[in-house]
């Protein structure tokens, strides 16, 4: 009988040694013709503290999109993607724009209804680095005479969409939503770091400490924490027409839940803060450098699921 119990005691110490032990190579899986919903939500908030100018500020950003593998290369695949519902409630600048909503008396409206359908592409790494955005442009190519836009409206509109939807954008927007994965094997408990960066609006990088969760096949959970930094706050930006410097510090936390055959992640949820200044520098309407304390906090969540 004591043989017994050892033999069964030593069998399951065995099992999860074995499953304990057990290593994943991580990384993205294409397929030409391979389709893909996406979804984002995104909330913000925004402090401005001191000064008498004490504000809070809100909003918040729903997308819906498709993704389509186009091209599949050594390294990674190429994308063709297209927003089909756009929403953005900026109440602080008293716009919303939705774009299934009433487009005969709601200009956002009808800005956002021209962007649904319109194709751009990306190119994602096996690792999940998104390595480039092209024909971005067409996003707003939709906002023409013909389209019933006024000439005087088309140029402005399209310089706030370069701004909010550019190549720089697309790229942080679709990182947001990824892990991105070692080249090396790992195990249950293990930590990988790497580091993502947005040129534009902000100059912004993340320092990501990545680690593995768990894992029971299908799913894994991959959590992340980051530090978040300006990467130069002498760089001069433009910011809706004002040029400013920048100098923000803060922390980013992420818990996704990944397909562990093919790497993708079908549901994330973030939740970063920053605090920082934003200088307004002299000029036009702003007859002195202006400084701006500002806190952001965001909430964001996405899924992922192939069609």
């Amino acid at each position: 009988m004591k043989k017994i119990l050892f033999l069964s005691a030593l069998i399951v110490g065995t099992s999860f040694l074995a499953t304990a032990q057990k290593e994943y190579k991580l990384q993205y899986s294409f397929k030409k013709g391979d389709t893909y919903e996406w979804t984002q939500s995104k909330s913000v908030k925004q402090h401005l503290p001191g000064g008498g100018l004490d504000q809070n500020n809100e909003s918040s950003l729903k997308a819906n999109a498709l993704m389509k593998v186009v091209e599949v290369t050594p390294k990674g695949a190429k994308f063709e993607m297209e927003y089909t519902k756009l929403y953005d409630n900026i109440p602080a600048a008293n716009m919303l724009m939705d774009s299934d909503g009433d487009t005969t008396k709601n200009l956002p409206n009808k800005i956002v209804r021209a962007m649904k359908g319109r194709k751009f592409n990306f190119t994602l790494a096996k690792d999940g680095t998104v390595e480039s955005v092209e024909n971005d442009e067409n996003i707003w190519a939709g906002l023409t005479l013909a389209n019933g836009f006024k000439e005087a409206e088309i140029a402005p509109m399209k310089q706030l969409l370069e701004y909010a939807f550019g190549k720089n954008l697309i790229k942080a927007t679709l990182e947001d939503a990824m892990v991105k994965y070692p080249e090396h094997k790992i195990k249950v408990g293990i930590t990988w770091n790497n580091q993502n960066e947005i040129g534009a609006p902000l100059p912004l990088k993340t320092e990501n400490v990545w680690t593995l969760e768990s894992a029971v096949d299908p799913t894994a959970v991959v959590v992340g924490d980051g530090q978040i930094a300006t990467i130069d706050s002498t760089k001069v930006i433009t910011l809706q027409g004002f040029k400013a410097t920048t100098n923000f510090k803060g922390r980013r936390v992420v818990k996704s839940h990944v397909n562990l055959a093919t790497g993708w992640p079908e549901t994330s949820k973030a939740y970063a803060e920053q605090k920082g200044s934003m200088i307004l520098l002299a000029g036009g309407q702003i007859p002195q450098d202006m400084k701006m304390d500002m806190e952001l906090s965001t909430d964001s969540e996405y899924t992922i699921k192939k069609k």
